[in-house]
């Protein structure tokens, strides 16, 4: 142990300077004993190296600070009693200290510190050292008004720091509350352009049909498949906004049931399997073949799962390798979905999960209602999980992470 560790155990770093800076004031007590006669200053000094003690017990135990400044105000008024009133500058010591105490407390130990010094003080200036009343009165301050100054300061202090703190507590509620409505209005306006386009499109496909401006059979076809395709948007689109508004609702409730997570997910996959394999993707399917019983709602977990399964679809190319596992720690279940495809940059993936975010340009266009992911990540966080999504994972370029803890509440 070397001497800066030593230090440290008897001097607590935390406890900052004050404690040393106020324990200077023991020089004055300690000068004035080396005065008295050597039967006075081995007492006195056994009852200093009691009262620096105290004083160190005081930061150290403050479930008896009450007691611990008590006897530091006791020793103090038997310096002043049995030695000299000058002893009484030793309440600047422990002042700082005094501050801590419940006011009750504070004002019976000032106010009997102030009766019996301004009572030692007398009996000791009168009638023929008057001259001393101007060296002792600083003591009676000291005791007796100095910690209440000290206190309202420091309850000043705290104010202000509450105040400040208050203030920027408003504050960032108000940016939230600014970003909120920015994202509120955003939301409206995609929301407005993304059912305004498959409609006018229906508009002008219907009218038309309704005006006979098409003769011919095979161009008919053709429009009311247009007209079926868009209202499956606008119906797809309606949909999932009524789920994510759903799913936003604190009331939501969802229905959870205990079941087998590894047989539930593969099944969802034995469903996809056939679209990955037209698309020749390669699937690298990791699931424990032993039973994981989960509590989860059935319906909302497979939405939650299946649109990160349409994503990697939908976005990557021909041939892409596919990454699925299932594990379990203690801490946790862990269903990973990734892939080595074309990769999501840092910047899209900062929005992925807003709503009406679809990525890069490219995806504006792609029948897709830029809720999926948003929706997603609301399942998971109602199952008290976290949705991740790594784009530097340790293989692959995308990896989606569901983390659903063990414990549930």
């Amino acid at each position: 142990m070397n001497l800066r560790t030593l230090l440290y155990k008897v001097f607590p770093k935390k406890e900052g300077y004050l404690p040393y800076l106020y324990l200077i004031n023991i020089c004055f007590p300690l000068y004035f004993l080396l005065q008295e006669t050597t039967a006075k200053l081995l007492v006195g000094l056994l009852m200093l190296g009691l009262f620096i003690l105290i004083y160190r017990e005081t930061y150290w135990r403050k479930d008896y600070i009450i007691f611990l400044i008590m006897a530091e105000f006791v020793i103090t008024l038997i310096f002043a009693y049995f030695y000299h009133p000058m002893y009484l500058y030793m309440v600047f010591v422990f002042v700082y200290q005094a501050v801590q105490l419940p006011i009750k407390w504070l004002y019976m130990l000032s106010a009997g510190f102030g009766v019996i010094s301004v009572y030692l003080i007398f009996i000791t200036v009168y009638p023929d050292q008057l001259y001393l009343v101007y060296m002792l009165l600083p003591t009676v301050f000291g005791g007796c008004i100095l910690p209440f100054m000290i206190k309202a300061s420091l309850n000043y202090k705290n104010l202000s720091e509450d105040l400040k703190r208050l203030a920027d507590e408003l504050q960032q509620k108000n940016k939230e509350m600014t970003l909120l409505e920015e994202s509120k209005k955003r939301m409206l306006a995609d929301l407005s352009h993304d059912l305004r386009t498959p409609m006018t499109t229906i508009q002008g496909y219907s009218r038309a049909l309704y005006e006979d401006l098409i003769d011919n059979e095979e161009q008919t076809k053709k429009y009311l498949k247009y007209i079926y395709d868009k209202s499956i948007r606008v119906t797809t689109l309606i949909d999932e906004l009524f789920m994510f508004s759903k799913l936003d609702n604190p009331d939501f409730k969802m229905y959870k049931e205990k079941l087998d997570i590894c047989e539930f997910f593969r099944e969802i996959i034995v469903e996809y399997y056939d679209v990955f394999a037209e698309k020749e993707m390669e699937l690298e399917i990791k699931i424990p073949s032993t039973k994981i019983f989960y509590q989860f709602d059935q319906k909302l977990l497979y939405r939650a799962i299946s649109n990160i399964l349409e994503n990697t679809l939908k976005y990557n190319p021909e041939q892409t390798i596919v990454y699925i596992s299932l594990n379990q720690s203690q801490q946790s279940t862990l269903i990973e979905i990734g892939d080595n495809g074309i990769g999501i940059n840092d910047e899209v993936a900062k929005t992925l999960f807003d709503p009406f975010t679809r990525g890069d340009k490219n995806r504006l266009n792609d029948g897709g209602s830029g809720l999926g992911l948003t929706i997603s990540k609301k399942i998971i966080e109602n199952h008290n999980g976290k949705l991740i999504l790594e784009t530097k994972p340790s293989r692959g370029k995308t990896n989606f992470k569901i983390v659903l803890p063990n414990v549930v509440s």
